[in-house]
């Protein structure tokens, strides 16, 4: 009595396969990118709703007695800043989709240095306002802290929000530069890339309607 053995054949994946998303996984991600995005402009969108409200129940804003944060020249340049970081990582994510790898490192760093720059020159503006001095070390101004009434408080809360904000999108793009100095993107898999641009991009525009809302208004 003879028995054969069945061959079971397993399909192995070219090499250029072996890290291409499977399918819908791509889908999930934007969807999950998309969800998160959504509740921080939630977020955002409260808190500006509180602010607004707080202004309409003021005969005058800033209110009697707190000066206006300056809108020039520090908050102008650091508008500035981030501005030219959002041009900085649209050319990071073009770089990415063409493989351009030396390209894309490149421009992650300058937008990493600009977000840094970005939060350093906050740093001033905190300081110079805690101490009531201008930007070159000019008295003359009242100290303004998240304790000093209704103006400092919401000035310090929307503006040290945004600010945990681009320290977290800062720490993302490192990480997203360290994985692209060890190759880890292709033109078909760089979510990575995509998504955390994303996030900065809002960063940026979150940042523009502040300062149109609470430097300029």
């Amino acid at each position: 009595m003879s028995s054969s053995a069945s061959t079971v054949t397993y399909a192995t994946p070219a090499h250029g396969d072996v890290h291409r998303p499977m399918p819908g996984a791509r889908n999930n991600e934007w969807l999950g990118m998309v969800l998160f995005l959504l509740s921080e402009a939630i977020i955002f969108g409260a808190i500006f709703a509180q602010y607004f409200y707080v202004r309409t129940q003021q005969p005058t804003w800033p209110p009697f007695g707190a000066e206006r944060v300056p809108a020039a020249p520090l908050a102008l340049g650091l508008t500035v800043i981030l501005g030219l970081s959002g041009f900085t990582a649209h050319w990071a994510q073009t770089a990415a989709r063409r493989d351009d790898q030396e390209s894309l490192r490149a421009w992650l760093a300058v937008t990493i240095a600009l977000g840094v720059v970005f939060l350093v020159g906050q740093g001033v503006e905190y300081s110079s306002l805690l101490a009531g001095q201008g930007l070159f070390g000019e008295a003359g101004r009242a100290p303004l802290g998240i304790n000093s009434g209704i103006y400092g408080s919401v000035f310090f809360t929307l503006t040290g929000l945004h600010g945990l904000h681009v320290t977290g999108g800062v720490i993302a793009l490192s990480v997203v530069l360290g994985r692209a100095l060890m190759n880890h993107f292709t033109p078909s898999n760089h979510f990575a890339v995509e998504g955390t641009i994303l996030y900065w991009h809002f960063v940026d525009v979150v940042w523009f309607v502040l300062y149109l809302a609470v430097y300029l208004m």
